[in-house]
């Protein structure tokens, strides 16, 4: 019989896409879609598998005509809210992070700086003097200081516990030449009015993505030079070490030489350094020779002579004099068919990549040149002869987002958005970053891939999958003499003392001069001391916020609403109450924080707060920076505060700290069954308490308050042995009831 064909046959599926798929409403459908593109490919949330799996090594090198398949660890994972389906289920950082270092989120604004940040991190030196820093609470807008506090998040952090870099952001935001230069974009969304500055960002940023990080790397470098050397007080720069200077300084000399013999020197201060690609490929050229000829080019000009005053033919040399302790390298790919440089093997030697992990540089002053050389190359021994190793590299993944089309060799990586491709970043880890004592002697590679984080191997480094993966950035380390080696360390130094921080506390608010209402007693530092050493450990807390932005949601056909981009908080109001003592219950910290951007929704009606609290002209209140209320937790955190209050993991995400598990104690974990829902503290003070809150707006004092006492009947029902029985019995009257507070306030 005959067989007849009827419409098209089955689409092929990936075998990621069959995973992701679940029956809705007796129909195949896939869950967790990006809301940034239809195509599911695409913008497909790809769940992660085991890294030594087979499936990575099938993937990683399956063909199919011309698409070339990157492992599923590259692409581009989003944080998103459960389905209609989900509505209970947070996000699982642990599924894609299973190692002890922290990655970082990827849903705010400029999260491209993300590959650029856990490279700082990892530079060894960087951020041993970024944890040994003191910040100074009095400058506002501190790029150092920023950047201390988040290494020293990162440092804290658990692999399951993801940092933000929205502090940093926000500092960077308020600087006029982080602005100019094109390295953010708008924070604020286009329908909302944007101030000047956020206009200003917008305008002026540099469209591509590839441009974009080195920019940002040379900004970083240049801003916190110059940065240190105003707060030290300092006009010239030419015998003081900066850290930007110490780490990833060098001296690029230039010498002019006119044709009647006059000479020129000027020796000016650089960060980075880039590969001069030619634009013809040529296989015998070499990686170490061409990094040779891109530390010293040598042409002739037509410039001002001063000696002749006049214009003269020149002979102008290029050349590094200083070698720095990091050497950063901007590949400067123009066009993808370069490309083939970095994922050829040597010439003849089909085991050496083209690139080279370690190479050694030595810089010849009399003769005015600099060489490099393979390591291992015949005349390398000498002592004179500095070795350097490739720590980490920044590569951009165009189309990772799962689309795998074939990609034009010719096109420009100017041309490449942040639509098209995002950053990942290979790491070298130095053995001092663990805590593992089995690997105190090992280094180890680690891809970041923002909040998804997978050990990885040279290999994979040196792989560029097709036209997929273009390298941006290269950072090779110089290798540390034995003595030195074992004075590495990473020690972290306390941002306040005990004397700073009830100077702090005393200190006058912005708003002072104007009639403020008295809502808190600071401690008094003789009887007072904060921390599992004092006489106070246990603290309450609340924080209250408001909306930068509005929450973006997908409404669907049974009326139930998915979150496809959460509304931007900020830190607005923080309350700390004393946990113990004679003054127990009776605020210490009540400080509200000054708002430097405009405010999209006050949301009143669950902070308490309204239009003009949080400026300086109009507030009647406590009100102060983010930078001090930040320092002030600090202490807190730093000193062992047990922490009570209601929602914890929320607050202190927004706050952009962290904070060890074992000093958080959540009310919210306390009264709730596992697998079941989590209670409000409204609900909660009403049944166990008897008491009625947060009846028009919420006042963050009496949350903490609340919360207090709720931990108190906690620490009894748990010593009576009665814990379990009382949360069956409310969850039991709350199921009945319909969770409806009415009720419960009859039937009291």
């Amino acid at each position: 019989q005959d067989m007849m064909t009827v419409g098209l046959p089955p689409r092929e599926l990936y075998p990621q896409v069959a995973r992701e798929m679940t029956m809705v409403d007796n129909k195949l459908s896939v869950v967790r879609i990006s809301n940034k593109n239809d195509d599911i490919l695409k913008n497909l949330n790809y769940r992660m598998q085991n890294p030594n799996s087979q499936l990575y090594r099938r993937r990683g090198h399956k063909m199919k005509g011309d698409r070339i398949f990157v492992p599923g660890k590259y692409l581009y994972k989003q944080i998103q809210g459960g389905g209609p389906q989900e509505k209970f289920v947070e996000f699982d950082f642990k599924f894609y992070n299973t190692t002890q270092f922290a990655g970082l989120e990827n849903n705010l604004p400029n999260c491209y700086c993300n590959a650029l940040l856990q490279v700082l991190y990892f530079t060894q030196p960087f951020c041993n003097e970024l944890l040994r820093s003191t910040p100074d609470p009095n400058v506002e807008f501190c790029i150092r200081d920023e950047l201390s506090f988040l290494v020293h998040m990162l440092r804290q952090a658990r692999g399951d516990q993801p940092c933000q870099a929205q502090n940093l952001m926000r500092a960077l935001m308020q600087s006029e030449d982080a602005l100019n230069v094109g390295v953010l974009s708008s924070t604020m969304d286009t329908q909302i009015c944007r101030s000047t500055r956020e206009i200003e960002a917008d305008v002026n940023k540099e469209q591509s993505l590839f441009r974009r990080i080195q920019t940002l790397f040379r900004f970083l470098c240049e801003h916190l030079h110059k940065e240190e050397l105003e707060l030290k007080r300092l006009k010239s720069s030419a015998d003081y070490k900066t850290l930007a200077k110490k780490v990833f300084g060098f001296t690029n000399s230039v010498i002019n030489k006119c044709t009647r013999g006059h000479v020129t020197v000027k020796d000016s201060l650089y960060f980075q350094t880039s590969l001069q690609l030619p634009k013809d490929l040529d296989e015998s050229l070499k990686f170490v020779d061409l990094l040779q000829s891109s530390l010293m080019s040598e042409n002739n000009i037509r410039a001002w002579c001063e000696s002749c005053n006049t214009y003269v033919p020149m002979n102008q040399k290029r050349i590094v004099s200083s070698l720095p302790t990091v050497l950063a390298v901007n590949c400067n790919v123009k066009n993808l068919q370069q490309l083939k440089y970095f994922g050829s093997s040597e010439r003849g030697s089909s085991s050496s990549p083209w690139l080279k992990s370690c190479f050694c540089l030595k810089t010849d002053e009399a003769k005015g040149h600099i060489l490099a050389k393979a390591a291992g190359e015949e005349g390398v021994d000498d002592k004179e002869w500095a070795t350097y190793d490739l720590v980490a590299m920044i590569s951009m993944v165009i189309d990772e987002r799962g689309k795998n089309d074939c990609i034009d060799p010719s096109t420009q990586t100017d041309s490449i958005t942040d639509m098209d491709a995002h950053f990942v970043t290979h790491v070298k880890v130095h053995p001092v970053y663990s805590s593992s004592k089995a690997e105190t002697k090992q280094w180890k590679w680690l891809l970041f891939n923002d909040f998804c984080v997978t050990p990885t191997d040279e290999r994979d480094v040196m792989q560029m999958y097709g036209h997929k993966k273009v390298p941006c950035m290269l950072f090779f380390a110089k290798r540390a003499s034995g003595q030195a080696k074992d004075s590495v360390s990473l020690k972290s130094l306390p941002d306040l003392s005990k004397d700073g921080f009830h100077d702090l506390c005393y200190e006058k608010p912005l708003t002072y001069g104007r009639q403020l209402k008295s809502t808190f007693t600071s401690l008094d530092p003789r009887t007072e001391s904060p921390g599992s050493n004092g006489c106070m450990k246990v603290v309450g807390i609340d924080c209250e916020f408001v909306a930068l932005s509005k929450t973006e949601k997908q409404l669907h056909p049974d009326g139930s609403e998915t979150i496809l981009k959460a509304a931007r908080l900020v830190l607005a109001r923080v309350s700390v109450v004393r946990g113990e003592g004679p003054l127990k219950n009776v605020c210490f910290i009540d400080d509200y924080v000054r708002a430097v951007e405009p405010v999209y929704d006050y949301l009143t009606r669950y902070s308490g707060l309204r239009e003009g609290d949080l400026d300086v002209g109009r507030s009647k209140h406590h009100l102060t920076t983010l930078k001090k209320t930040y320092m002030k937790l600090r202490y807190l955190v730093d000193q062992g505060c047990h922490f009570v209050g209601h929602g914890l993991k929320n607050d202190f995400k927004m706050i952009n700290i962290t904070v060890p598990p074992d000093q958080i104690i959540d009310t919210v974990e306390l009264f709730r069954l596992a697998h079941q829902r989590k209670i409000s503290l409204r609900f909660l003070a009403a049944y166990m308490l008897k008491k009625d809150i947060q009846g028009v707006t919420h006042d963050s004092i009496e949350d903490a308050q609340i919360a207090l006492e709720l931990y108190d009947v906690y620490c009894d029902l748990k010593k009576a042995g009665t814990l379990k029985q009382k949360l069956q019995e409310m969850y039991r009257w709350g199921r009945e009831n319909k969770w409806e507070l009415e009720k419960l306030e009859t039937n009291s």
